[in-house]
């Protein structure tokens, strides 16, 4: 009997909570991280807290590896309240706040949590950083780095705009990352975080101005879009 449980232990153990990185990372800035949950407001998620809790603390070294930078010491100790709110979820420096109605409707979505702790490690603060560098940031770790390949989300070159945000940029994002610099992410990251933002450093650091890159960016996905189907 010992035997069986000790095996059975194993086999738990082994499986993992959470995708596998898809993309490469430096190895400086590692964290390691404890998720304190609270769901006094909404005690019916404890167990979906918990699970976020996992896949946070298990993900968070990934999230560091693309956002933290040599010369950040990233938050060790995040809070994760579950309360009745609007929208999905928000953070304020350590805090992350989630909406339980959603996550009631939606549980497996559980990439947003690691979304969210990349605005803990972005650790803008007050600085004057677009909305949509930002959200795109987030979303380009989440959807590149953290999610399965098969889930990375497609741009319509007819209807999109580099200020979207969040899939739409993490996508343009990711093609500068793979066409002009696998440092760029983490530069435009740091830029920020020191209130260094600004347009023109996309010349700096992928070699060509912002509308230059997305137009490029967009004809790289209309030819994408129209190659037949393996």
């Amino acid at each position: 009997m010992r035997r069986m449980l000790t095996t059975l232990f194993l086999l738990v153990v082994a499986v993992p909570l959470w995708p596998q990185a898809s993309c490469s990372a430096d190895r400086d800035g590692v964290g390691t991280l404890r998720i304190v949950v609270d769901t006094s407001k909404s005690p019916e998620m404890a167990l979906w807290a918990a699970r976020a809790k996992a896949v946070g603390e298990q993900n968070y070294q990934l999230v560091c590896q693309q956002l933290a930078g040599p010369h950040f010491a990233p938050p060790t100790v995040v809070r994760l309240v579950v309360e009745p709110r609007k929208g999905v979820a928000a953070t304020s420096g350590a805090v992350i706040h989630c909406s339980a109605a959603y996550f009631q409707t939606h549980p497996d979505d559980l990439g947003a949590i690691v979304h969210e702790l990349c605005h803990v490690v972005q650790a803008y603060g007050k600085n004057r950083v677009p909305g949509w560098v930002t959200e795109g940031i987030a979303d380009y770790v989440r959807w590149f780095c953290y999610e399965p390949p098969e889930r990375r989300p497609r741009v319509n070159p007819r209807r999109a705009k580099y200020s979207d945000g969040y899939r739409t940029t993490a996508a343009f994002f990711d093609w500068i990352h793979r066409t002009k610099n696998q440092s760029f992410v983490r530069r435009l990251n740091e830029a920020a975080r020191a209130d260094q933002y600004s347009d023109r450093l996309f010349q700096q650091y992928a070699g060509k101005p912002l509308d230059q890159l997305w137009n490029e960016f967009l004809q790289a996905s209309a030819d994408e879009a129209q190659r037949p189907k393996r």
